[in-house]
């Protein structure tokens, strides 16, 4: 089983990413307290902002987490998608026939690895209809590419919705995109960016890079910290005003509610749809509630 990495948030506050279902080994974190934050460039494009750098890397390599080989279950292919130059394993629900589309999901997993529980997670969008797409980013699970830390992976994300729009049986107009922990911070910073997809929803999502390059440990934290622009330009913090479709957040309470209200402040003061649903339960059991909870917030979006 592979090992579950972790994010450190607020002081003392230790906030798990994965979901494969191993133990979970933490450690806390004595940090001072410090405000979110502060980037009123609100009105700044993160696609504009992005053109033309190239990030800057302390190590190439790929994704800091172990993984192992798995085999997709019933009703469940693998199968490659590009990003760019790369060709990229995903896992994907097949078609479940009766000649006619279906609105689509691609659930971004938490953690640097995918593991069959991830699927798991996603599964209650298969049951309620929906074609599900879980795609593995660059580096992770013996991918091509370098781990990027939440840079290059948003380009891998809107390349799996693409992927799955052209399919024979998804309804292109009703593509949406999700995603837990490391996978909802790129569900929000996915949100931002041109794409396929019409709503995105994101599950216990830390949303202040800054803080997080400044305390998480060094193995996640590969770009060069001495360049606030390599921050910035991962931090949904600075980019409110680029949501280009509506966004929901779940956050569980002790910590991470209060960050995810931060940026639905911001949000809604550059006049995007953002909401922020505070659940029940701690990192990884808020989950299927919040699977639950999107499946009908998505149908609220879907065009008929």
């Amino acid at each position: 089983m592979k090992p579950t990495p972790l994010i450190i948030t607020l002081a003392t506050l230790a906030i798990f990413v994965g979901c494969n279902g191993t133990k979970n080994e933490s450690t806390t974190s004595s940090q001072p307290d410090r405000p979110l934050v502060n980037d009123h460039s609100f009105g700044v494009d993160l696609a504009e902002a992005r053109r033309g750098f190239t990030t800057k890397l302390n190590r190439r390599g790929p994704a800091p987490q172990e993984f192992e080989e798995a085999t997709p279950p019933a009703g469940v292919k693998e199968v490659l998608y590009t990003s760019g130059e790369l060709k990229l394993k995903a896992w994907l629900s097949e078609d479940p026939g009766q000649g006619k589309t279906r609105p689509a999901v691609v659930y971004l997993h938490g953690g640097w690895s995918f593991a069959p529980m991830d699927w798991q997670d996603a599964a209650p969008f298969v049951d309620a209809g929906f074609v599900v797409m879980m795609p593995m980013l660059r580096s992770e699970n013996g991918n091509p590419g370098v781990y990027e830390g939440f840079y290059g992976e948003v380009d891998d994300a809107i390349a799996a919705g693409r992927f799955v729009s052209e399919l024979s049986y998804v309804d292109k107009d009703n593509v949406f995109v999700a995603g837990h922990s490391v996978g909802g911070l790129l569900a929000v910073l996915t949100a931002m960016m041109p794409s396929n997809y019409k709503a995105s929803a994101a599950l216990s999502a830390y949303l202040d890079m800054a803080s997080w390059s400044e305390f998480e440990h060094p193995s996640h934290v590969i770009f060069d910290t001495t360049n606030p622009e390599e921050i910035r330009l991962r931090n949904p913090m600075a980019f409110p005003a680029s949501l280009r479709i509506p966004l929901i957040l779940y956050a569980e309470r002790g910590g991470m509610d209060e960050i995810n209200a931060a940026f639905v402040a911001r949000a809604k003061t550059a006049g995007k749809p953002c909401e922020l649903l505070v659940t029940q339960g701690d990192h990884m059991s808020m989950v299927a509630p919040s699977v639950q909870h999107a499946i009908q917030w998505y149908r609220k979006y879907m065009k008929n």
